[in-house]
This record gives C-alpha cells, sequence and structure tokens, in this order.
C-alpha cells in the first residue's frame, strides 16, 4: 500500500489536476481556460509532468506567472497516466479532484458546477459531462466522424439531463474531466490499488480511467453523467485518421478481459477458461497475420488484416494475465474490506 506524501489538508473545495506528458503545445490554451474561470470557489491548479521531456513542467510554472494562476508542478519519473493520477491524489489538496487533460478546454463555469454538484449529490463518487469536439483544422473531421471515432476519442453527449450511470449498461466517466471526492480517489489508487497502467509514452493503451470508476462503484458510491460540467476536446488532424483510431483500438483491447470482470459481464473465471480464451485469441492473431502476409501490402484491406491481427494480440495478453494472476479473488476480498469501512 502507498501512503499519501502530504497529509490530506482539504482547505479548499477543487482541485483541478492535469497530468501532461510531453505536452508543451497544447498546455497553454488548457491553462488559459483555466484561468477564464468566473465564480470560481477556493481551488488549486495542479500540473503532474509525467517524465516529459520538452520542459512541460517549466512552461506550466511560466504559464501559471503570466496567467496569474497559481499552478504547483510535481514532477512524476514513474512512466504511465496511472502514476501521474495517482501522484496527483496523493497531492491534491481539494474536497473534489477533477483531472482535466492538456487537451481539455474547460468551461468558464467549470469549478463553480464541480463544486455545486457533488454538494447536491451526496452519494455520489465520480462523475463526467459533456465533451464537446474541438477541431483543429475543421476540414480534417472525418464525415463517419459521430459513428466511428467519437467514442474512442472522448467526445460525449448523453443529453440534457443528468442521470446515474449503472453497469454493465452504461460506463464510467472517461478520463477527460473524470471529476470525484478525493477521498474516494485515494480509497481506490492508494489503498485498493489499480492494476491498468493507462498511456505510457507514445504506446495507446488504455482503461485506466474506466478501471477507477467501476471500482468507486463496486465501493458502493454512485456515479454520474452531468451535462453541467461541459468542455471541448482538441482534436489534432493526426488522431482523425482510420490508422490512429485503428491504434487506439487495439491498444485498448488488452485491458477487455479485466474491464468486463469488473463491468459484471463475465463473473470471475478459472485459470483454465482464460487460457483457452489466451490460446482463441492468439490463433486469431496469427491467422489475421498469415492472411494480409499472404495477400500482400497492396491489398486494399491490407491495413484491416494488421489492425485485427494487432487487436487480437493485445485481448490476448489480457486474458493471459487474467489467467496468470487470478486477481478477481483479492480484489473482492479488498473490496469486501473495504466496504466495511464505508
Amino acid at each position: 500500500m502507498r501512503l499519501p506524501r502530504i497529509a490530506c489538508t482539504m482547505d479548499m473545495e477543487l482541485t483541478i489536476a492535469l497530468c501532461a506528458y510531453n505536452s508543451a503545445k497544447r498546455l497553454p490554451r488548457a491553462l488559459e481556460a483555466l484561468a477564464a474561470m468566473r465564480e470560481a470557489p477556493a481551488w488549486e491548479c495542479l500540473v503532474v509532468d509525467n517524465r516529459s521531456s520538452d520542459g512541460t513542467g517549466t512552461l506550466a510554472a511560466e504559464l501559471g506567472a503570466r496567467l496569474k494562476l497559481a499552478i504547483r508542478v510535481i514532477r512524476e519519473e514513474r512512466p504511465g497516466l496511472i502514476e501521474a493520477r495517482r501522484t496527483a491524489v496523493e497531492e491534491a489538496r481539494g474536497r473534489i479532484l477533477s483531472f482535466v487533460d492538456d487537451d481539455n478546454v474547460v468551461e468558464a463555469d467549470w469549478a463553480k458546477n464541480c463544486v455545486e454538484f457533488f454538494a447536491a449529490h451526496p452519494r455520489c463518487g465520480i462523475a463526467g459531462g459533456k465533451i464537446d469536439a474541438i477541431f483543429e483544422d475543421p476540414a480534417s473531421r472525418p464525415a463517419d466522424f459521430e459513428k466511428m471515432y467519437a467514442q474512442a476519442l472522448a467526445v460525449r453527449d448523453m443529453g440534457e439531463v443528468a442521470r446515474p450511470l449503472t453497469p454493465p449498461a452504461d460506463d464510467p466517466p472517461c478520463g477527460a474531466g473524470m471529476t470525484g471526492r478525493t477521498e474516494v480517489f485515494r480509497r481506490v489508487l492508494l489503498e485498493i490499488g489499480c492494476r491498468l497502467s493507462g498511456r505510457k509514452g507514445k504506446a495507446l493503451t488504455s482503461g485506466e480511467d474506466t478501471e477507477i470508476g467501476l471500482l468507486i462503484h463496486k465501493l458502493g458510491w454512485e456515479m454520474w453523467y452531468a451535462p453541467e460540467l461541459r468542455m471541448g476536446h482538441v482534436l489534432p488532424a493526426s488522431r482523425l485518421t482510420r490508422e490512429y483510431l485503428d491504434r487506439l483500438i487495439a491498444g485498448g483491447a488488452r485491458s477487455a478481459a479485466w474491464l468486463d470482470y469488473l463491468r459484471g459481464r463475465e463473473p470471475g473465471r478459472g485459470r483454465l477458461a482464460y487460457l483457452g480464451r489466451w490460446a482463441r485469441s492468439e490463433a486469431l492473431a496469427a491467422k489475421m497475420t498469415m492472411v494480409g502476409w499472404m495477400k500482400g501490402k497492396k491489398h486494399p484491406q491490407a491495413s484491416r488484416f494488421g489492425f485485427w491481427s494487432a487487436r487480437y494480440r493485445a485481448e490476448a495478453a489480457g486474458y493471459l494475465e487474467m489467467a496468470m494472476r487470478q486477481p478477481a479473488r483479492r480484489l473482492e476480498k479488498v473490496l469486501a474490506a473495504e466496504m466495511k469501512k464505508s
């Protein structure tokens, strides 16, 4: 169990945390939006520099001074988004903790609405809101954006009415704008622990935000969609290609087995069951690799064969982890112990 680095003073209402990796180009717009918030309660801005090599931490401090925005910059040398999130959870001084990405542009009433929503919903442990797409180049918007890209790129619109999210029909809020009670985040990330790493460098692995939300729900807290928590998500043209989308989906496939267990879609299975799924996924990956090789790179569907091969390989790795670690039994014991504390 990891212990907090500082005492939890909880002397302010809200901490807004930006977990940043090589974010020098994206950070200014995100921090300018935070500086422009109005009617904000007592809050702090925390930038976790996750082993950046482009001067992200120095730039954040300089922008804070220019924007008259009090920013605490903390360097986290351990790579991985989950490590940056743990650091933010350890260091947060606010009762509510809101994760805002370096490519997010919050509305002017973001801080005010975060605090008011949780005051009005005392059983809510985690919430997320409406996320609009902001295209850096409007001409780069794919014709099938809503159908193919929006969900994968954390663009959300579930209407104008707040409602609870209940697994397995509903997934938790995505990491962009994920907001919750700091004490609850600490129980999940520092005491129970998460097994998914999230992004590491250029690797498009994902799922740690979904894991956090599902664990919070398993502890008996409610999850909510709150449309008043509204932000924009800046999307460069480089993320609006089918190649990037395929890499993103394949990178997230490794977490599928574990997340399906947490969602309640599948009960805990024995080691042999997971080994069987591992073997099946490995066989499918090999088949797609072979078919792609036989068809050749000039085949119209060559990239699709590569995508399915990568996706099945990632799924196989996830099933193998489930078989070798048998995490379900340990988790249920930990959750049962945590529930007694509630």
